[in-house]
């Protein structure tokens, strides 16, 4: 059965979220797991107002589990409520392991942690699943008739591309930007034969471009994104240098960072 694990901080009926993790449910009639997450910070742990605090909220958390069979109700889906108390990167990393794909939300970079430093991009260097990222401002819809598929032929990019496979067959239109590159033939290896892959898996593309390797790629790639008024981006994370991405800046980064659309990434 199709797994969604929705990473739920906010129990808000209009957490987008909420909503689009639920829709994409109901869509692919999966089973939803409603997460959350009690954050717990070691460096604390010895304070007993602290554990005093961590048990109360994880008591109140506990107690959602009404409000989250509600929701599934309304949207006519099987589910199950979920209270981790723990250090929350490898808390929802391990968990999400279990789910064929993750729908959380996009970086707040108003949060305050340096750059690459948040939640989100740290379980994204991890063996987690498929991420489903939505936008802190959306209305909460997944739709899927316009997907942009930004491809670079690395194992990364395929990784998205198998988790995006049944909401590819689903589009009415699917554009794939091309930025692999055969640089030095005969040593390193040849662009995988994504075309053809997609063919048998029952996906018409109905327009590729070439995507020129450049300096700005991810905005470029959200400016593609607005243009075809795409209703999801689907890319690998973190295709070159992890570390070179997060100091120096990336296709990765830009995207975390000024995504106004859902975006499905993997590693």
């Amino acid at each position: 059965m199709f797994e969604v694990l929705i990473n739920i901080d906010e129990m808000r009926d209009d957490n987008p979220v909420v909503q689009t993790g639920l829709a994409l449910a109901s869509r692919h009639d999966a089973y939803a797991t409603g997460l959350n997450i009690v954050e717990v910070f070691p460096a604390t742990m010895a304070m007993p107002d602290v554990m005093t605090v961590l048990a109360t909220q994880e008591h109140e958390a506990r107690q959602c589990d009404t409000w989250w069979a509600k929701q599934c109700c309304e949207h006519g889906v099987n589910g199950a409520w979920e209270v981790i108390r723990g250090v929350y990167v490898p808390v929802l990393a391990r968990r999400s392991c279990m789910a064929d794909i993750t729908v959380s939300r996009l970086p707040d970079h108003e949060a305050g942690y340096p750059s690459g430093m948040d939640h989100v991009t740290r379980v994204l260097l991890t063996a987690a699943s498929p991420m489903l990222l939505v936008p802190r401002e959306w209305d909460g819809s997944f739709r899927q008739e316009r997907i942009l598929v930004a491809w670079n032929s690395t194992q990364e990019s395929m990784r998205a591309l198998r988790a995006a496979v049944p909401f590819l067959r689903r589009a009415k239109s699917v554009c794939l930007v091309d930025g692999a590159g055969d640089e030095l033939p005969g040593i390193t290896p040849p662009p995988l034969p994504v075309r053809d892959w997609l063919t048998r898996q029952g996906i018409t593309l109905h327009s590729v471009q070439q995507f020129p390797a450049i300096a700005n790629a991810g905005e470029a790639l959200l400016v593609q994104a607005f243009a075809m008024h795409a209703d999801l981006l689907v890319m690998g994370a973190w295709g070159h240098s992890r570390i070179g991405e997060l100091i120096l800046g990336g296709t990765t980064r830009h995207v975390l960072k000024h995504a106004p659309l859902p975006v499905l990434l993997a590693h």
